[in-house]
């Protein structure tokens, strides 16, 4: 286990609980930009939102690439207003994950769906920005989103290793399965163990866990 030197976190629902009401909320924004901008009743938005999720990995790649959104204004304009939410009382501080995640004896980095300024507000909020050497965001990834293979290959190639000496911690095994093919060994929460990863644990403290026992000297 001493060949690992990153280990990746996605950000959302996994550097906090799944518990918190942060994500629901993005998603009914998501709906209701579907709602203003497309002219759609909230039942046809969320139906188009699950099925751009399902085909493209994210309802943004599916607006791309569906020509709802045509220039990089409007692509702004969507990551701006889905991500317009308060942190205040919706998460909280971890103290003991934290000092979990600084005493890993790895690189450590995100790799998230979600855009940079979004990520930085949440890590800021958790008091984890500084436990972290960067973000791959979807902008870094070309909006090539998780489960794209390109998105984790896009992360390999920014933090200069290879697939083999990395770990990925996710919350999805729609998003765990691609990179177990390409040779990344992952964790996932909160679900049972299947083909789709290599570990599953039920929190990202037993996660830390887990790696840290593989990582002892």
């Amino acid at each position: 286990m001493n060949k690992f030197k990153l280990i990746l976190f996605d950000m959302d629902e996994t550097l906090y609980p799944r518990a918190t009401t942060l994500m629901p909320t993005v998603t009914e924004r998501i709906t209701q930009f579907m709602i203003d901008q497309l002219g759609m009743t909230p039942q046809e938005a969320a139906q188009q939102r699950q099925i751009f999720r399902e085909k493209y990995g994210t309802a943004l790649r599916g607006l791309m690439e569906e020509k709802h959104l045509s220039d990089m204004d409007g692509v702004n304009a969507y990551l701006q207003y889905v991500h317009d939410i308060p942190l205040v009382d919706v998460l909280e501080v971890d103290p003991v994950a934290r000092e979990m995640l600084m005493q890993l004896p790895l690189r450590r980095a995100v790799l998230t769906n979600s855009n940079i300024e979004h990520a930085e507000r949440v890590l800021t909020h958790l008091n984890l920005r500084d436990v972290f050497e960067g973000v791959v965001d979807i902008r870094a990834m070309n909006f090539f989103s998780k489960p794209d293979p390109r998105a984790y290959q896009a992360a390999l190639d920014r933090f200069g290793v290879t697939a083999e000496e990395t770990i990925f911690v996710e919350d999805t095994p729609v998003n765990t399965r691609p990179a177990k093919a390409l040779g990344i060994t992952t964790i996932l929460l909160y679900y049972p163990l299947s083909d789709a990863t290599n570990y599953a644990v039920p929190s990202l403290r037993e996660a830390l866990e887990l790696v840290g026992e593989w990582t002892k000297a």
